[in-house]
């Protein structure tokens, strides 16, 4: 029995979807709990991104534009943003947990979040520097259609989180609401380093910013956020030289992350040490003089800059031999918070500011004592550590917006002096019992 030869399928012209390798691991208690998440949604991830755009969206704008009550609420306005962030969540979660991810799923869910940003871009742009609202709806579109062009992005996740942070400190300026918190300085400072990350992006897709040269740009951006707040610090601004501390930080390990997947320049290693001087040493010693003005604040501010650039180039001669997933002494990112958080917690008593910077840079320099890598020890984190640090950022935040600055200051300052102290207590209590058991007795 023969068989009628078969004509040959035409291939398909649709690309199939290949999945873009992370640029940063996701901790796997969170894989693990969005993939059950994703199984159980009975949704398709085009509906959740067109309830984003057709009943989430036209209820933040007749809250934000049209004054509709109660949608005109600071609580009402905040949980319709939640409810928006919760579906952008969903719709990718579902996707990947369903295997039916694609590039057209992708461009729907990048072109559904433009709309929110134009509404609250439009609500703000009253009291935020108009060229930098719209520069950075312009980025945003002009990034879709290279992705849609092109089809090649960078790290969503990233993009995201910046500018979730960004819209929602445009929503509360907007709105007048947390005006002790919230500040247009702020949201400024937010806005400026989302446009800049943005940029980057872009010129990633045009093909302008090469790949090894992508960690050196994310260095560079730390670098600006520490030149930003030694402006701030000039004016004062001690919370804001904060938001930039921790921004910087968060580039600072974005471009050890690039660095690893792309490799990097020559200039690399040197261009990061740079960045950390200036944003951790530099800024923070700036604060410092200002802060607590005269003489005083002049000798703290260079003696910490100069202590903790010490440490760093002891970190960078030191970093081959060294264990990866640990610092030798307190990282000079926490060394940094101390300082800025003791200079907000306790801005009366310039002898307390002493003490706490005292300890921050005694701590920066104990190289005997060995301290675990955060942001690596958090992506390897069972589930319990990830919920730990979860709960730890809605405390902090919380806690600002209802009873002021100082109160998450004093979270952060208390969780740095933690960090920094239990790895000498676990040090001390071992020379202890190695001393204890050298006197024992020795039984014949």
């Amino acid at each position: 029995m023969t068989t009628e030869p078969t004509e040959p399928t035409e291939p398909s012209t649709t690309p199939a979807y290949v999945p873009v390798a992370r640029f940063l691991p996701k901790p796997k208690a969170i894989d693990d709990l969005e993939t059950r998440i994703g199984r159980a949604v009975p949704i398709h991830p085009h509906v959740l991104s067109a309830a984003k755009l057709f009943v989430v969206t036209p209820l933040v704008a007749a809250g934000l534009l049209f004054g509709v009550a109660p949608l005109r609420s600071t609580l009402a306005v905040i949980s319709l943003f939640a409810l928006f962030g919760v579906l952008d969540a969903l719709d990718g979660i579902v996707a990947r947990a369903k295997g039916i991810e694609t590039d057209l799923g992708r461009l729907i869910d990048r072109a559904t979040d433009l709309p929110l940003l134009l509404i609250v871009g439009t609500a703000s742009i009253s009291v935020l520097p108009r060229w930098l609202v719209f520069t950075k709806f312009g980025l945003d579109f002009t990034s879709m259609v290279l992705f849609a062009i092109k089809r090649r992005t960078t790290e969503n996740r990233v993009r995201t989180t910046l500018t979730d942070a960004t819209i929602l400190g445009m929503l509360l300026l907007s709105l007048g609401r947390l005006d002790g918190f919230v500040t247009p300085k702020l949201v400024t400072a937010l806005l400026s380093a989302n446009v800049g990350f943005t940029i980057l992006v872009v010129l990633f897709q045009l093909g302008v910013l090469k790949k090894r040269y992508v960690a050196d740009s994310l260095s560079f951006a730390n670098a600006l956020c520490g030149v930003g707040s030694i402006y701030f610090a000039t004016q004062g601004e001690v919370p804001l030289c904060l938001v930039l501390l921790l921004t910087g930080a968060a580039f600072d390990g974005l471009d050890g992350a690039a660095a690893r997947k792309w490799g990097g320049t020559w200039f690399g290693v040197y261009s990061d040490d740079i960045a950390d001087g200036i944003n951790y040493a530099i800024a923070p010693g700036f604060a410092l003089a200002y802060g607590l003005g005269g003489i005083e604040g002049r000798v703290v501010g260079i003696v910490f800059s100069t202590l903790t650039i010490s440490r760093l180039v002891f970190f960078t001669l030191n970093k081959s031999g060294s264990d990866p997933n640990y610092f030798a002494g307190v990282p000079s990112t926490i060394g940094a918070i101390v300082a800025l958080t003791s200079l907000m917690v306790f801005g009366n008593s310039p002898a307390i500011i002493g003490l706490f910077v005292g300890i921050a840079v005694v701590l920066m320099v104990s190289f005997d004592s060995a301290y675990r890598h955060l942001g690596r020890l958090m992506f390897a984190a069972e589930r319990a550590k990830v919920l730990v640090a979860f709960v730890a950022a809605v405390l902090l935040l919380g806690g600002g917006a209802v009873l002021g600055k100082r109160v998450p200051a004093a979270m952060l300052l208390g969780i740095s002096l933690l960090y920094g102290f239990l790895p000498q207590v676990a040090r001390f209590r071992g020379v202890m019992a190695k001393d204890a058991a050298s006197e024992a007795p020795k039984t014949p």
